[in-house]
């Protein structure tokens, strides 16, 4: 199977100009990447012109969620703060319709939560499954509306776990599946990280290949968060994994990326891939 392969702008964008990155990355043989999900940022426009001026596609939307930036601190749909709850959908929106306008076709929801919801053990950050399940319930009918407002728009919604010390609410393949299929939507799927893989999985082969069809977008980063084979994952046995599903859409890399000088390093982690 001869994949396509994209990568996260968020990963460059502290470190260079939009311009630049996207040079690297067609020298570097992406076929596609990941638009940072910043949407009031972004003049569209000349966007869209930078990208076609590289001949780069848009693989879809990366959501700015966490710690990833200023804004996206306050990025909650598990909450009890109508305000905060407001503002997360209209920015899922944004996010949304950006992607259409870039025409990519994938946007990533993480579940981010009031401190005041999970009191969860600060070394371990763990909660229990029946509490999580009660957590992602609430957010199951918002969901479903937005992924209405994304079928309109050609735009899948994926569900993204993290590792518990990002978030403890939706921290494995199978918690994001549970929202996914009570969601019950064509467009809503999984998006899984090998990066919180690592940490949350007994076996993150066995979870993807458990995925049952629901699996529509894939990070590649190292334990470390580096590109592939700069530390203890084995993806030999994810991309086998991924054969055997038949996974025919385009595989993504997340990376950390500390400064410019990083062609190397993406270089040898897109090699890698390639060669497997």
């Amino acid at each position: 199977m001869n994949w396509k392969y994209s990568i996260t702008l968020s990963s460059f964008k502290d470190i260079e100009p939009l311009k630049i990155t996207l040079e690297r990355m067609t020298m570097l043989g992406f076929d596609a990447v990941e638009m940072y999900g910043e949407p009031d940022s972004v003049d569209v426009g000349s966007i869209i012109d930078l990208f076609h001026s590289h001949n780069m596609s848009i693989s879809g939307i990366t959501g700015m969620w966490g710690c990833a930036s200023k804004e996206s601190l306050g990025r909650k749909l598990v909450t009890r703060n109508k305000s905060i709850f407001f503002q997360t959908q209209d920015y899922i929106k944004k996010c949304i319709e950006l992607c259409e306008k870039l025409d990519g076709n994938v946007f990533n929801i993480c579940l981010f939560s009031d401190d005041s919801l999970v009191q969860a053990d600060k070394n371990h950050a763990r909660l229990s499954e029946s509490l999580k399940r009660e957590l992602m319930s609430t957010i199951i009918d918002p969901v479903r509306e937005l992924s209405l407002f994304a079928k309109d728009r050609g735009v899948d919604l994926l569900i993204e776990p993290l590792n518990r010390y990002s978030t403890p609410v939706c921290t494995t393949s199978a918690d994001a599946m549970y929202v996914v299929k009570s969601v019950a939507q064509e467009n809503v799927g999984l998006l899984l990280d090998t990066f919180h893989m690592n940490i949350e999985e007994d076996s993150i082969e066995y979870s993807i290949k458990n995925t049952n069809g629901l699996l529509k977008h894939i990070h590649l980063a190292d334990n470390n968060r580096k590109m592939p084979g700069f530390a203890h994952i084995n993806f030999q046995e994810i991309v086998k994994a991924l054969r055997e599903l038949e996974f025919d859409r385009y595989i993504s890399f997340e990376p950390f990326v500390p400064d410019a000088h990083y062609e190397n390093d993406i270089r040898s982690g897109i090699e890698l891939i390639r060669s497997l």
